[in-house]
């Protein structure tokens, strides 16, 4: 290992304390509590086994990054699904599967292997893993007409702080559409046609690389071609505000207030930030494509996306039935609302007519990567030109912690939040499988 080679801008949030006085960070105290404080250290030890490079060639470290990339994905399902619960936080927490990640990203980012590696090539087993870590690769559904085929993303924690910053609570938060598809990876329902509904699930990144890199499409384009696996539905979930918000629109612009995870944003400001200049709007991949998306041509691909998910059916499934409002204290739930939200700006800085006017500015989930995982996944439903649900959820807030808890981990507050958001989304997503029903003839 080369302890010399920098962290990344994430990687550098894992010695933050949320004290400045105590003995472990946050990123320890919550590895610890959760039994993931072996990742790190077990996974350098596979790459550097006896001083030496524990993979022999690109390929070998390749296997290697798929085999402990899904053997924390796994652990982090079995956790949160009650198979294999350590440590003291409660099962339901999805957090230690980030800070799990970012010990294994660092210790690859430093590792010495006995083979010469390209910085391409390292950026490259840096994605491998990382799709790896993230059940991208898990993903294996049952084949036929007995079966319906559910897919569902999630995202990581973020607006983590700022990296050697101690005493920021914020590092604490967490996300849950993360914590919902760790517990909904692999679930069943029987479905009252007499077909089983499988849901199978994956993270995404809070970082705009990855997305114009293709992360998503790859994902989920194997599940969207033709074949007996092809799916029957698609839902990306994200974390948003007071309510669940069913969202119509999606947009293809893609600039928001804030950065990434990793304080970066697209090349979209310098020119101007207007939707034709540089990387302001989305760029699907040609190989999912069909067609090369630059340079930038208004309509191709889309300016906005629209969901198809069952709205009313939705509206109406009684998603909060036994559900603690934790804004409120009231059973129920939260609110399932059909969101018709967007907005439009000129598509480039002076328009000299009304085709460079009406570009798409904000989605239903506005500019960030929420919107940008909703359009994408939306967008390659119209490529393969599916006819099915394929939509976006965003769920309420569950950045809530009580009074004086700042120097903790969690509290019941941040828990009651959580587990309550995450029994709802199940039960959305329960709903939208049921309504992949046939319905039998009269």
């Amino acid at each position: 290992m080369d302890t010399t080679v920098a962290a990344s801008y994430e990687e550098q949030r894992l010695p933050n304390k949320l004290s400045s006085s105590d003995a472990l960070s946050f990123s320890q105290q919550l590895l610890q509590a959760s039994g993931f404080d072996k990742f790190g250290p077990d996974f350098a030890s596979k790459l550097c086994s006896n001083s030496l490079a524990g993979a022999s060639t690109y390929d070998d470290t390749v296997t290697l990054l798929h085999t402990e990339g899904q053997k924390l994905w796994q652990a982090a399902l079995d956790r949160v699904q009650g198979r294999a619960v350590q440590g003291t936080l409660p099962k339901s927490d999805d957090r230690m599967l980030y800070w799990a990640r970012l010990t294994m990203t660092l210790a690859l980012r430093q590792w010495k292997p006995d083979f010469p590696l390209t910085d391409d090539q390292r950026a490259a087993l840096q994605n491998e893993f990382e799709r790896a870590s993230r059940g991208q690769y898990a993903i294996d559904f049952p084949e036929g007409p007995k079966y319906k085929r559910v897919l569902v993303s999630g995202f990581d924690p973020f607006t983590l702080g700022t990296p050697g910053v101690n005493g920021d609570p914020s590092v604490r938060i967490g996300n849950p559409s993360g914590a919902a598809i760790l517990s909904l990876d692999g679930n069943i329902v029987a479905l009252p046609d007499g077909t089983t509904a499988v849901i199978h699930t994956f993270i995404l990144p809070v970082n705009y690389g990855p997305f114009m890199q293709g992360m998503q499409e790859d994902t989920l384009g194997p599940w969207f071609k033709p074949g007996t696996k092809r799916v029957d539905a698609s839902v990306s979930v994200s974390q948003g505000g007071g309510e669940f918000d069913l969202e119509h629109f999606n947009g293809r612009y893609h600039m928001y207030g804030i950065p990434g995870n990793d304080n970066v944003f697209p090349a979209c400001a310098d020119g101007g930030s207007y939707p034709a200049a540089l990387e302001c709007d989305i760029f699907p991949p040609e190989r999912w494509l069909g067609y090369a998306p630059k340079p930038w041509v208004k309509e191709l691909p889309a300016q906005f996306t629209q969901s198809t998910l069952p709205f009313k059916k939705l509206m109406d499934a009684n998603t909060g039935v036994g559900v603690i409002n934790q804004d409120t204290n009231m059973t129920g739930g939260w609110a399932v609302v059909q969101h018709d939200t967007y907005s439009v700006r000129d598509c480039v800085k002076n328009p000299l007519g009304p085709l460079e006017k009406n570009c798409a500015y904000w989605g239903g989930g506005q500019s960030y990567l929420s919107n940008e995982s909703a359009y994408r996944n939306t967008q390659l439903r119209d490529v393969f030109r599916l006819q099915i649900p394929a939509g976006h959820i965003h769920t309420p807030v569950m950045t809530v912690f009580g009074a004086g808890s700042d120097g903790k981990i969690t509290d019941t507050t941040f828990e009651g939040h959580r587990d309550s958001i995450v029994a709802q989304t199940r039960n959305l997503i329960v709903a939208l499988a049921n309504t992949l029903a046939t319905s039998p003839a009269p």
